[in-house]
């Protein structure tokens, strides 16, 4: 087993997306950026979010840069930098999806759980809960 998850990840880490490091980060838009990833262009990593031993998956699509005029609070465009971000998806492996509303400079899990499912790390500032229907900042 050992042997195909390194394989496994040798896999994923020569394709755009990389395996989970330390921090739960699964994948990193300037890591994307630099490794020639395109405006639209998509990928996926898998991850347990539920802990029931199933892998689900997160689809991201990237983008360059921040896309203007996508915040709705007036001092929010003075934070975005135009890092390039990912935005999401996620299939669970049931067939369930769950839409993701946020633009992230990169995605992760943390092994804290709300409601049954794990936090996902929304770039290094925004951590998302599931609050039994879907995930949301606090």
């Amino acid at each position: 087993m050992k042997y195909y998850t390194a394989l496994l990840c040798f896999l994923v880490m020569s394709t755009p997306a990389y395996c989970i490091q330390s921090t739960g980060e699964l994948v990193n838009a300037k890591k994307l950026k630099s490794s020639g990833f395109m405006d639209g262009q998509s990928g996926s990593v898998n991850t347990d979010l539920n802990g029931d031993g199933n892998q689900d998956v997160i689809e991201y699509t990237f983008a360059s840069t921040t896309q203007p005029g996508t915040c709705d609070q007036s001092d929010c465009m003075s934070s975005l930098d135009n890092s390039p971000i990912l935005t999401f998806q996620i299939k669970m492996h049931d067939g369930k999806a769950i839409d993701g509303s946020y633009m992230c400079t990169s995605l992760g899990v943390t092994k804290n759980t709300h409601h049954g499912m794990k936090d996902i790390l929304c770039g290094p500032k925004y951590i998302l809960r599931w609050n039994g229907e879907d995930y949301d900042t606090d």
